[in-house]
């Protein structure tokens, strides 16, 4: 079950002529500057007559002779690299250059592994280990266009205030503070690694990007509620969406959030008055007596010790409360980011069609099994999303659940404005989350077959059933086994 190549690799030229490339971009020798100080400095040297220049990474460093001790030769891994690929190709043996790549991996020498594996198809072109490794080297590893035109584009969109970051796989502009891109940033390769990994390993090879994914970030919820209302843009969270229309990402730090910025001041103005009844309390006299409310109405007297002691404890409690809110923040952004990233990503590496209507519960079930923060922290995928669990649990006891026929077909449930929104999204979590555990290889054989349909008719109450039936077998039966089950997590 994998995607059909979307690029064939054509070799245009013989051994020889790539073996000439590889030594005409090499560095030929490398040396080493041992200074009087007994400092080292490693690099090419050009002698510019009572001075040299040593070539190192960052630039070009100019020594005095009268500094140097003396200079060593020694070979750069470029060259051990060169000798090595010059071996294994008179050998003509493919399963060394795939050894070699790892050596040059290990080494930084990013160009090298390339040509290694390169070299390892141009003498057997039947080598899957090197198709594969190149292909997982364009998904995960391969410098993407640095793009500035694309860059500029996002600026003048978003406007003057705006900054771009640049990641690996992601091109993010933002007009946040440094703090909250370079954790989303974080977070949004995180989210790209751990996809990859969760379709790779049940055979199945998402397309790989030719530019980096954008996403917009927002300093406050203001700024973005304007964004989207002037642009007509659509979303179904209110702090963070994917939009099919500009293939962006789009959030804002949720600790600008009005609520929680309200919040924030009423535990500031407490933790303020706890302190200054402190002080008082310190200043006072060992005989005066204080009377507590207790949570009951009650009233307790206590003497200035006992006192103190108290409110001790209720600064252990408030510092609880603020940990819990914020928390709770955390938790929501991370939500947020991981399941919209896990939409763009979807879409753009061929997982989901663009060009077919996907059911909604498959493409919000599955970005839910993706999100799952508990404590700050995220879970990674396939975790018990304890928040969406106890709502589907709780309709199901009370008999208002979302029947499997109507999460098949009703896409206009997944809105989150209706009072079934909530269940929808908590409904298409549970039902992933079965097939996973249940009917996992036939699951995502009915991924890939979506994924490769190109209609753009109307995808039709019955027709969804009956692709789904295919696949899975009767669904009275299947919704049965599936609530049973889920009923068995609580």
């Amino acid at each position: 079950m994998t995607l059909p190549e979307k690029t064939t690799y054509s070799v245009a030229f013989s051994v020889a002529v790539f073996l000439l490339l590889v030594f005409c971009n090499r560095q030929l020798e490398a040396d080493i500057v041992h200074l009087k100080n007994g400092g080292t400095i490693e690099g090419q040297v050009t002698d510019h007559g009572d001075r040299v220049a040593v070539e190192v990474s960052s630039g070009s460093i100019e020594i005095n002779k009268s500094d140097i001790q003396q200079i060593e030769k020694k070979p750069l891994p470029q060259d051990i690299f060169a000798g090595r690929l010059k071996q294994l190709i008179d050998n003509t043996d493919s399963n060394g250059c795939i050894k070699l790549a790892h050596w040059a991996l290990s080494k930084d020498l990013e160009r090298e592994y390339v040509q290694a594996l390169r070299t390892a198809l141009l003498l057997d072109k039947n080598n899957s280990q090197a198709e594969k490794l190149l292909r997982d080297y364009r998904l995960r590893l391969q410098e993407l266009p640095y793009n500035e035109k694309a860059a500029q584009k996002l600026l003048r969109e978003m406007g003057s205030d705006f900054r771009i970051m640049r990641t690996r796989h992601y091109r993010i502009g933002y007009n946040c503070s440094d703090v909250f891109v370079e954790l989303t940033a974080k977070r949004l390769e995180d989210v790209y690694g751990v996809f990859l990994d969760f379709f790779q390993d049940r055979n199945f090879e998402p397309a790989p990007i030719t530019d980096r994914l954008e996403v917009v970030l927002f300093d406050n919820e203001q700024q973005f509620q304007a964004y989207v209302k002037a642009n007509q843009l659509q979303m179904s969270n209110s702090m963070g969406f994917y939009s099919t229309k500009t293939n962006r990402c789009y959030f804002y730090d949720s600790f600008n959030d009005k609520n929680y910025r309200r919040n924030l001041e009423k535990f500031r103005q407490a933790r303020q008055q706890l302190e200054n009844f402190r002080q008082e309390v310190s200043d006072n006299d060992s005989d005066i007596y204080y009377t507590a409310t207790e949570a009951d109405g009650s009233e307790t007297r206590l003497n200035k010790k006992r006192m103190l002691n108290r409110l001790d404890e209720n600064e252990a409690e408030l510092d609880e409360q603020f940990q819990l809110l914020r928390t709770t923040y955390v938790n929501k952004n991370i939500n947020v980011t991981v399941h919209e990233a896990n939409h763009q990503l979807s879409y753009l590496c061929g997982i989901f069609s663009r060009y077919r209507q996907t059911p909604k519960w498959l493409v919000e079930g599955l970005a839910v099994y993706f999100e799952a923060a508990n404590e700050g922290y995220w879970q990674k995928p396939g975790e018990i999303h304890p928040e969406r669990l106890k709502i589907f649990l709780e309709n199901h006891d009370a008999g208002q659940a979302i029947t499997l026929d109507q999460l098949l077909t009703n896409d206009k449930l997944f809105n989150l404005a209706e009072s079934d929104g909530k269940l929808a999204y908590a409904s298409a979590w549970a039902l992933l989350y079965y097939l996973v555990w249940h009917q996992h290889e036939k699951l995502f054989d009915y991924i890939y077959d979506l994924s490769l349909r190109m209609s753009i008719e109307l995808y039709r109450d019955q027709e969804r059933i009956e692709d789904f039936e295919k696949y899975f077998g009767n669904r009275n039966i299947l919704e049965k086994h599936w609530r049973y089950f889920m009923s068995t997590l609580q």
